[in-house]
């Protein structure tokens, strides 16, 4: 009875059981450690390869790596379990050093394996990798201009057009072994996509190289200039636009009784909205109805701002003018003056009559005397002249607004100094 009662005693003491627990402590650690350094036998597949010093062989002496015969390899290691066991194939790196290599040549080097950062490497050591090389081209590294094209793959906005788009840069500088190289022809780009555009349209877009026959080729061993360029799409809206003369009224010639013709009657232009937002119509010129009798055809350019583009195609216009309802008839002139001669000068009119063409309504015509009409000729440019001119005479006639002169009516002038 003392016994058991000395055992409970013992169990139900607290230093009994920090004895304890502390002997399974070192228990525990004495086999970790032993199991920590046993040695631990591993492969690891797919391990990843890579090249050291690949821009000290491109800049330095102007060579490349291409065609790798494998871009993994397999390696078996030995070494503390803790370590070894502890590590996956995407922990490792095969590493070959190209830096020392001089010489466009096939070879086949060695690499070493690298190991993650903090790994306690001691006693860690490779047995076995496959393959025990890799081997690869060293090529002369050349290169090439190629001109960059594309299209854009959007919608444009009612009432606009797009001119061709505008790249920038417009060239790619590519580079590589010239087996890479030999296909490339062009860089393509694409932009836009799924995007309604009113407005000239710019985006930083990728490209793709493509071969003569339209074909993407493949960027593995190609180095580019630039991994972007700018795309632009020059938009432009789209107007309808009346084309048309201004007219100088007179001796009986109305807008009322004044037929135009114009072919085409109109015009298509495309130009920033801006601009084309104060256009409605375009005078071709501007004709003085006294000018000519009755009819008038004419073909005149058509004028138009330097950043406008005429779509329709035609530079020109006919203008076709019928004055309608009136009469001619010639008058023999007699009553000849002059004003606004130059003080002191000596002016005397060689002209003793002129034929004058008079239009209006019938009715008008037949109530006008040859005695009432009158010619006047302006001297105000000829204050300097000397000698004998044929300045145009203005012609009255009355107060009546439907009859008047119509073309050049000139008469012979003697200026002289007095």
């Amino acid at each position: 009875m003392k016994k058991k009662s000395l055992m409970k005693k013992i169990y139900d003491s607290r230093t009994f059981w920090i004895v304890i627990s502390l002997l399974a402590s070192i228990a525990i650690w004495i086999y970790v450690t032993d199991v920590d350094k046993e040695e631990h036998n591993q492969t690891f597949y797919g391990v990843r390869v890579e090249l050291e010093g690949e821009d000290i062989l491109r800049e330095s002496r102007n060579l490349i790596i291409t065609d790798l015969d494998t871009n993994t390899v397999n390696v078996n290691l030995v070494g503390p379990r803790r370590v070894v066991g502890s590590l996956s194939s995407s922990d490792l790196v095969a590493k070959i050093d190209v830096s020392k290599l001089t010489q466009a040549a096939y070879t086949s080097q060695p690499y070493y394996i690298s190991f993650p950062d903090g790994i306690d490497k001691t006693g860690v050591r490779v047995v076995r990798s496959t393959p025990n090389t890799v081997n690869f081209m060293v090529s002369q590294l050349v290169s090439k201009t190629v001109q960059v094209r594309g299209g854009f793959e959007g919608e444009l906005a009612e009432n606009h057009t797009a001119e061709t788009p505008i790249f920038e840069p417009s060239t790619i500088t590519v580079s590589g072994a010239e087996s890479y190289l030999k296909d490339v022809d062009y860089a393509w780009v694409t932009f836009g996509k799924d995007v309604t555009v009113s407005s000239t349209y710019s985006v930083d877009s990728a490209f793709t190289l493509m071969n003569a026959d339209g074909e993407p080729c493949s960027m593995e061993n190609i180095f580019v200039s630039n991994d972007t360029v700018k795309a632009t799409l020059p938009l432009l809206e789209i107007k309808d636009v009346a084309l048309g003369v201004d007219l100088i009224e007179g001796a009986g010639a109305l807008n009322s009784n004044t037929k135009i013709k114009i072919e085409p009657p109109s015009i298509t232009l495309a130009g920033d909205s801006s601009i084309l937002a104060g256009i409605n119509r375009i005078v071709l010129d501007t004709i003085d109805l006294t000018d000519f009798a009755a009819t008038l055809s004419e073909t005149y350019v058509i004028p138009l701002d330097n950043e406008l583009k005429n779509l329709t195609g035609v530079s020109e216009a006919k203008v076709t003018i019928e004055i309608t309802g009136l009469e001619t008839r010639v008058f023999k002139v007699k009553n000849i003056s002059y004003v606004n001669a130059a003080e002191g000068s000596d002016v005397q009119i060689l002209s003793e009559t002129i034929d004058v063409t008079i239009r209006g309504v019938p009715s008008e015509l037949d109530k006008i005397k040859p005695e009432s009409l009158r010619a006047v000729v302006d001297l105000a440019d000829f204050k300097e002249s000397t000698g004998t001119y044929m300045p145009e005479a203005k012609i009255y006639i009355g107060d009546s607004a439907t009859v008047g002169a119509i073309g050049k009516n000139p008469v012979s002038v003697e200026i002289r100094k007095a």
